[in-house]
């Protein structure tokens, strides 16, 4: 058992959909009781709470620790399996969230000014070529004034209307760049200009003057019990170009010549749906070390030689099958005629019948409980499972599906997280978990204890579900960057 308790931990396992849950709203849903706001003795925040009334401020600080103790008394009479998850995973994972905050994250100032020059300069260069194609200077940031040059001045083909004009978001955009130029110097002209202010200058005026990161990690955000970063948010630090990619270059080690580890879940989702779905297929797959990507394309492809193409839209099937996706959307993301995308989906499910059985079993059961349950015993209540009308009904199916693999795989890291911190603490180490950015740990390696902990934190990784058909994988780097350990 863990020694505290957390109210808003308890209650975000319970209703993790619900957004800014906060103790007045808890108050007032669980005992119709409104609880003094801050704003009302701090003449909403015009006072520093030091200055206000001694007698206003006792009452108000009464309240919380009595609503608190209230609320606490409650949850633990209401809790049943969840309460393994409190005490196993989230109130052990808060320790470790608190150390990997003091930590920090070294990051190196001189290669962010480097990237800073560089994307200033990519900029600047295609908003000179953008001009020369439209044969006019604009205001490129401005959505009526692009609307202007591409629809109205070059007459490029229009769609997607909204209320007052064509839109030329990111979709309309990308469609275009396809056969227009300057619809590609566009995109990469917003993405440049999103990396240097989002990214770049952000990240610079959060350094200390040690050139040390600061993040806030929650809890209690993301409605898939996935963890979530806040100043900067670390889980979208990019990787996608050229220029976003070199940015985790910037991510170094604070000790001198020294290096970063990173450990990330290979295929995490679909080693799940093969472990509890039991399909044999899957399982070989995986067993024996085949690339699950292009075993799926020779089911879904079975007279073709698989070239890349094939592997990238079976790589698709298999990841968004498990997120119940239909033929429609699947058509949408992966560019391919809808009919083409049915029959792919059809031939996931007949080259693994198993995952079909597991996928309808937890919509059957869930139409029966009214909520799906995770690996690791996580209870989300679904509305609509048994709507009557087809729309909200397949919308429930969807998100019954997905949620026990994708929220047991949020579980897995969490566990992998409290294993190794319990593991470097028991041996004394000096290295330090630092980041925690999706599926992947990365750590800053004190010097000389490399060894130990490429050796160690993959088999802790690895074996996170014990005495299974198969065991999970972790691809692993180690370098003088974040970019070039992973």
């Amino acid at each position: 058992m863990a020694r505290f308790y957390d109210t808003m931990l308890a209650e975000y396992i319970k209703n993790p959909w619900i957004r800014w849950i906060g103790l007045d709203k808890l108050s007032t849903k669980e005992f119709n009781y409104m609880m003094i706001s801050y704003d009302s003795v701090t003449d909403k925040s015009k006072i520093n709470f030091k200055d206000v009334d001694l007698k206003v401020a006792s009452i108000y600080s009464w309240e919380d620790v009595y609503i608190t103790n209230k609320l606490y008394e409650k949850q633990i009479g209401d809790w049943d399996s969840s309460n393994f998850v409190l005490n196993n995973i989230e109130l052990p994972l808060m320790q470790v969230l608190k150390k990997m905050e003091i930590n920090w994250v070294k990051i190196h100032r001189d290669k962010l000014k480097e990237i800073w020059i560089l994307l200033e300069n990519e900029i600047s260069r295609l908003e000179k070529n953008i001009y020369v194609l439209a044969d006019t200077n604009f205001n490129i940031n401005s959505p009526k004034q692009v609307w202007d040059i591409l629809f109205e001045k070059l007459a490029l083909p229009k769609w997607k209307k909204t209320k007052t004009w064509y839109s030329v978001n990111a979709d309309v955009l990308w469609d275009l760049a396809h056969e227009f130029e300057i619809a590609q110097m566009i995109v990469d002209y917003r993405h440049y200009s999103k990396l240097l202010s989002t990214y770049i200058n952000w990240l610079s005026d959060l350094l200390d003057n040690d050139d040390l990161l600061h993040t806030n990690y929650n809890q209690t955000i993301a409605a898939t019990w996935r963890l979530s970063s806040t100043n900067p948010n670390l889980q979208n630090i990019p990787n996608s170009s050229w220029i976003a990619w070199t940015i985790r270059e910037a991510f170094i080690s604070r000790f001198e010549n020294w290096n970063i580890l990173t450990i990330d879940y290979s295929q995490v989702e679909v080693r799940i749906l093969a472990i509890l779905s039991e399909d044999e297929n899957l399982l070989s797959a995986f067993k024996n070390k085949e690339d699950i990507h292009h075993k799926t394309a020779q089911f879904l492809f079975p007279d073709k030689v698989i070239t890349s193409s094939e592997r990238k839209i079976a790589k698709a099937v298999n990841f968004w099958v498990i997120y119940g996706i239909s033929s429609f959307w699947l058509s949408k993301m992966i560019g391919i005629p809808m009919w083409d995308s049915k029959t792919y989906i059809n031939k996931f499910f007949e080259s693994y019948p198993k995952v079909r059985i597991y996928l309808d079993n937890i919509i059957k059961d869930c139409e029966t409980n009214k909520y799906v349950e995770t690996y690791f015993w996580r209870k989300r209540y679904i509305n609509g499972i048994n709507d009557l009308n087809k729309i909200i009904k397949s919308a429930a199916e969807r998100e019954a599906t997905n949620m026990p693999i994708q929220w047991t795989s949020a579980d897995i890291i969490k566990l992998a997280m409290i294993e190794t911190q319990s593991f470097i603490e028991k041996n004394n180490l000096k290295s330090l978990m630092i980041m925690q950015v999706h599926d992947e740990l990365v750590f800053d390696i004190f010097p000389w204890e490399e060894k130990i902990l490429e050796k160690e934190i993959p088999t802790i990784m690895e074996n996170i579900l014990k005495d299974k058909a198969i065991k999970l994988k972790v691809d692993f780097g180690i370098w003088k960057n974040w970019r070039e350990a992973k």
